[in-house]
């Protein structure tokens, strides 16, 4: 099959693996589905405003209790919110700046306090890398190793 033909049965196949979820578990469909809306609006606000102010429209107005197990509830939110953007798909794309906003979140709904993180370093020789992340308690949360960057914004602050 050519490359454009395969291109044009992409969104066919995500549309089928969505349904699939959607009837094997509900519950983390809806959840996905809101997260997806999240993404998309996330994606949308930063290009058309300052970050603090898109960040700010994104915070839920009300916070859930803090859950028994928080590290369980973490870990499902997160599969859920990459396995999203690991789609590829017009703005559902793995990037660290749409995942830490839209994390927070849900996490906050769910009685988890973190807060955004935002920080930059030196790649190659005269690159400059950034990178987004969540803290909790001063450390970083849901990250594969330690951030090594300068922070250079939080939210909130």
């Amino acid at each position: 099959m050519t490359e454009p033909a395969l291109k044009l049965l992409r969104p066919a196949r995500l549309a089928s693996r969505a349904a699939r979820f959607a009837l094997r578990e509900p519950g983390s469909a809806l959840i996905a589905s809101r997260m997806a809306a999240w993404v998309a609006a996330v994606s949308l606000l930063l290009r058309l405003m300052p970050l603090p102010r898109a960040l700010s429209l994104a915070e839920p107005r009300r916070r859930g209790r803090a859950p028994r197990d928080a590290a369980e509830v973490q870990a499902r939110l997160a599969r859920l919110l990459d396995a999203l953007l690991a789609t590829d798909f017009l703005c559902f794309t793995p990037i660290c700046w749409k995942r830490a906003p839209v994390l927070r979140r849900f996490l906050a709904l769910e009685g988890i306090e973190t807060r955004v993180v935002f920080g930059v370093r030196r790649g190659g020789a005269d690159e400059l890398c950034g990178h987004a992340w969540l803290e909790a308690g001063g450390k970083p949360l849901l990250e594969p190793n330690a951030p090594d960057y300068k922070v250079t914004y939080s939210f909130p602050a």
